[in-house]
């Protein structure tokens, strides 16, 4: 009988296995059926966690899409772009931090076509040589060894240019005038981009345009009305010369700097200084700290120098940058960038430098 019992057992063992076997079986093959295995899930989780994270964005900023398919390349461009953005962070290594801004569902080059210029005139030949004052080459720099111009009212609030209008030579043009002015006169005024942008003619409007044609203009045309008075539209209209002859703000002159930070800075000690410099790659999505990024000096979007200083934290020198791509940018619209890092400066920041005289 004992024998007999344990020959029954062992029957019974082998059915219980071969229909564990083909229960696992069925069950593999549903989740095949299904479209992928326990990977498969996960990777489905992280797509409903990345759609969540993308519906949240496109509520903060407004974004909507005229397709399906659009939607769904915009999400497909969005989780790339935050995946660089985690990598990036990650690394630990950084002297800066990225984040999810405006740009989130933009690819580089789509960011670049649509927010800088497809390269910049120079004062290295685009512009007459004799029209501006220049500064002389300087050795050393004899001045504080901080300054920020926000401090002492002299800046504007934070702008936006918007997509539409490749016009951040004009919103250069328009805070360097408004800086002088405060500093000459005591009254800060925002001044008119749109009116440069219409009314200039030695530049392209939301095409192409260059600070130092700017700087000529207003002093031909004896100054610049308020953006009050001729509010930005994003887009080159017909040049209104009634608005245009409302002028709150005048310049006499303008200073072409030689290159070289130790020149850009002793010119920011004295007042905010127009320049240009090469924005792309992870500026596109620059959040704070001091970037010292990989870029070139193939210039492509103007900047407004407010100040330089040393971060607190680091000890790493930086130049402050106002820029003109709203608040939701940056360090609320600002940008901190090494400074003493080559002669020419960080993403050619010390190449091509000029500022306005009252």
């Amino acid at each position: 009988m004992a024998s007999s019992s344990g020959a029954t057992s062992s029957v019974f063992a082998l059915i219980l296995f071969t229909c564990c076997l083909a229960s696992l079986a069925a069950s593999s093959a549903a989740a095949a059926a299904a479209g992928g295995g326990v990977d498969d899930e996960v990777d489905a989780g992280g797509d409903k966690l990345m759609m969540g994270r993308f519906l949240r964005w496109q509520a903060a900023y407004n974004r909507s899409y005229p397709t399906a398919e659009e939607r769904e390349r915009r999400f497909q461009v969005y989780r790339r772009n935050m995946e660089h953005i985690e990598a990036t962070n990650r690394a630990g290594n950084l002297t800066y931090t990225l984040g999810e801004n405006q740009f989130a569902d933009l690819t580089e080059e789509e960011f670049l076509g649509l927010y800088t210029m497809k390269g910049m005139p120079s004062g290295r030949g685009g512009v007459r040589r004799d029209a501006g004052r220049k500064q002389a080459n300087i050795s050393a720099v004899d001045g504080p060894t901080s300054v920020d111009w926000r401090s002492k009212g002299a800046v504007t609030p934070i702008k936006n240019q918007g997509p539409s209008c490749s016009s951040c030579w004009a919103f250069v043009t328009a805070a360097t005038i408004e800086s002088i002015t405060k500093i000459k006169t005591g009254k800060l005024v925002s001044l008119s981009e749109q009116e440069l942008i219409d009314c200039d003619p030695y530049d392209g409007g939301c095409n192409l345009g260059y600070f130092v044609n700017g700087y000529r203009w207003v002093i031909e045309n004896g100054g610049l009305t308020t953006e009050a008075n001729y509010p930005y539209q994003a887009r080159r209209n017909y040049c209104s010369r009634n608005k245009a002859a409302q002028r709150a703000a005048q310049i006499s002159d303008y200073v072409q700097v030689p290159a070289g930070e130790a020149q850009l800075q002793q010119a920011v000690a004295q007042q905010p200084v127009a320049a240009a410099i090469e924005m792309g790659g992870s500026l596109q999505f620059y959040s704070g700290g001091v970037f010292s990024g990989q870029c070139g000096t193939r210039m492509n979007h103007a900047i407004t120098v407010v100040g330089y200083g040393a971060d607190a934290n680091t000890g790493l020198k930086y130049w402050l940058v106002k820029n003109s791509w709203g608040t939701s940018w940056g360090e609320r619209g600002y940008l901190r960038m090494h400074r003493d890092a080559t002669r020419s400066g960080l993403c050619g920041i010390a190449l091509d430098l000029a500022y306005p005289v009252v």
